[in-house]
C-alpha cells in the first residue's frame, strides 16, 4: 500500500506556523511566507497606517488559527480586509483558513484574489498551485507551481518543486515526478520534504533499497511524521526485516495512534 497523500499533506502555515489543513499531515506543503508577500509599500501616511492595520489583525488571525479558534481568525481577516482589500496575506491566510474548513469554492475565490494582487508572486502561486493539486485538477496546478519557480524573488524554490514533483507523483508521472524531486534536492540537498517524497516514489516503483536510502536519510534530517512511520513500516515489509517493521508500526502506534495511518495499520493487521 504506497503512502497516501491529499490533504493529507502537511502545511506549513504563515509566518507563525500553523496547519491549514484540518486532516493528517502528509509531505507536500504550502509556503510559509505570505505574512511577507506583499511587495509594494504604500506610499501615503494614511495608506500606511491601513497597511499596518491590516497587518496587526492577520497577525492576529494567524494566532487565533494557531490555537484553533477558527472563528475569530475569520473575524480578524475580515477585518484585515476591512482596512485594505489588497492586503495580499489577509487574501492569503483566508483562504487556507476556507481551505481548512472545505469551503473549497470560498477558499479558490480568495487564492485567486491574491494572485490577481500580484502574478508572479512565487509564494502566492505555490500555495495556490497546492490547492488545485488536491482537488485533483494536475495540470492547473502544474501551472501554478511553474509560475512559483519562475519569480526570480521566491525565496522556497525546494518547496515548490517537491510539491509539484509530489503533485505528478499522485497522478501517475513518476518520471516528470522524479525530476522535480531530485531538482528541489540539488537546491537543497537535506531539504526532508523532497527527501521523503523520494523515498515514497523508490517504494511505488518497486525499488526498495532505494527508498531505504532516502528515508534514512529523511530521518536524519528531520522529524518522524505518521507517513515517514508508516513508509518505513512498508518499506521494511517489502525487505523482508520484520523487527524493522515493528520498529515503525510500534512507534506510529505510540507517537500517532490517531492518525488516519496508524488506524490503516490497524487495519491491515486484523
Amino acid at each position: 500500500m504506497p503512502l497516501k497523500s491529499g490533504c493529507a499533506l502537511v502545511v506549513m502555515m504563515l509566518a507563525l506556523g500553523l496547519a491549514a489543513c484540518k486532516h493528517d499531515p502528509g509531505i507536500i506543503k504550502v509556503d510559509s511566507s505570505p505574512l511577507g508577500s506583499l511587495k509594494n509599500a504604500p506610499s501615503d501616511s494614511a495608506k500606511q497606517d491601513k497597511q499596518a492595520a491590516a497587518q496587526t489583525h492577520t497577525q492576529l488571525a494567524a494566532a487565533y488559527m494557531q490555537q484553533g479558534h477558527l472563528k475569530a481568525a475569520e473575524t480578524a481577516l475580515n477585518k484585515a480586509l476591512g482596512f485594505d482589500d489588497k492586503y495580499i496575506p489577509a487574501h492569503t491566510m483566508l483562504a487556507i483558513l476556507d481551505w481548512r474548513i472545505d469551503r473549497l469554492s470560498d477558499a479558490d475565490k480568495e487564492f485567486r484574489a491574491a494572485i490577481a494582487l500580484d502574478p508572479s508572486n512565487g509564494d502566492t502561486n505555490n500555495n495556490y498551485g497546492r490547492f488545485l493539486c488536491e482537488q485533483g485538477k494536475q495540470q492547473d496546478a502544474m501551472r501554478y507551481f511553474r509560475k512559483a519557480l519562475a519569480d526570480p524573488f521566491y525565496k522556497t524554490p525546494a518547496l515548490a518543486n517537491t510539491n509539484a514533483g509530489g503533485c505528478l507523483m499522485h497522478g501517475g508521472d513518476y518520471a516528470g515526478a522524479e525530476a522535480y524531486l531530485r531538482k528541489a534536492l540539488e537546491i537543497d540537498p537535506n531539504f526532508a520534504d523532497a527527501l521523503l517524497a523520494m523515498a515514497d516514489l523508490d517504494y511505488r516503483k518497486g525499488d526498495a533499497f532505494a527508498a531505504r536510502g532516502y528515508l534514512q536519510r529523511f530521518e536524519s534530517a528531520g522529524q518522524a511524521t505518521p507517513q515517514s512511520l508508516l513508509l518505513g513500516y512498508q518499506i521494511a515489509t517489502r525487505l523482508g526485516d520484520k523487527e524493522t517493521a515493528t520498529n515503525y508500526s510500534n512507534r506510529l502506534q505510540d507517537q500517532f495512534p490517531n492518525s488516519t495511518q496508524a488506524q490503516s495499520l490497524n487495519g491491515s493487521n486484523q
